[in-house]
């Protein structure tokens, strides 16, 4: 009788040890899941794009030097650009989407030792500004201002290779044109050209695609002074 018993009773024990196991089973699954779907972190040491944040430090950045001139904003793919003209240095400064760092290594050496202004307008049609710096280094000298264009041209290839143009004055090929004036508001650009004998020529410098260059227009010729 007493085996009978027993034989219930070690029945029942292992009826509920059964019905133990899965509920912890299921219970370690559970745990398992809830780790598993935990969103990962976002937090980043990456500063956020900000709207107007490289406009806001250029306007103090400038601020911080005593300045001739400063260009506005280059906007593009190839990033965001802009210049700024001190006392006999041009200064060629990159956003990098933190602060605006300078790449005056791109200007290799710039074209003159006194520079005097910046203009800032789309010279090569490419819905990107460009830059046009002045220099006065031949002025002392009884000589004329100069000036040179600093760009990407619209080959494929040397896209976002910044560099200062080529420039037919109308017989060579030049980096530089002189006595220039700037149509700021138009973004044209007047200038001498070649000398042809005793006369001068005068016109405007247009954008050629096709040759990655800026050419020369003449718009009318006078006499050179003695």
């Amino acid at each position: 009788m007493y085996s009978v018993k027993l034989l219930r009773l070690f029945q029942a024990l292992a009826i509920s040890i059964v019905a133990v196991v899965p509920s912890a089973c299921s219970e370690q699954a559970a745990q398992v899941v809830s780790t598993t779907t935990t969103p990962p972190s976002t937090s980043s040491t990456t500063v956020p794009w900000v709207r107007g944040a490289a406009q806001k430090a250029w306007n103090k950045h400038v601020k911080m030097f005593y300045t001739l001139d400063h260009s506005a904003i280059s906007k593009g793919d190839c990033g965001l650009f802009a210049m700024l003209v001190t006392e006999g240095s041009l200064t060629l400064y990159q956003w990098n989407g933190e602060r605006w760092i300078d790449r005056s290594v791109l200007l290799g050496g710039g074209k003159g030792e006194l520079p005097l202004k910046v203009y800032t307008f789309d010279f090569t049609n490419d819905d990107v500004l460009d830059f046009f710096v002045t220099y006065g280094d031949n002025v002392k000298q009884g000589g004329r201002t100069y000036g040179s264009f600093f760009a990407y041209p619209w080959d494929e290839e040397k896209q976002c290779q910044w560099g200062w143009a080529d420039i037919d004055n109308g017989r060579d090929i030049t980096k530089t044109i002189e006595s220039p004036e700037v149509n700021q508001r138009r973004g044209v650009v007047y200038a001498n050209g070649y000398h042809n004998g005793n006369y001068l020529t005068f016109g405007t410098v247009e954008y050629l695609p096709s040759s990655s260059s800026f050419v020369f227009q003449r718009a009318y010729t006078e006499k050179a002074s003695s």
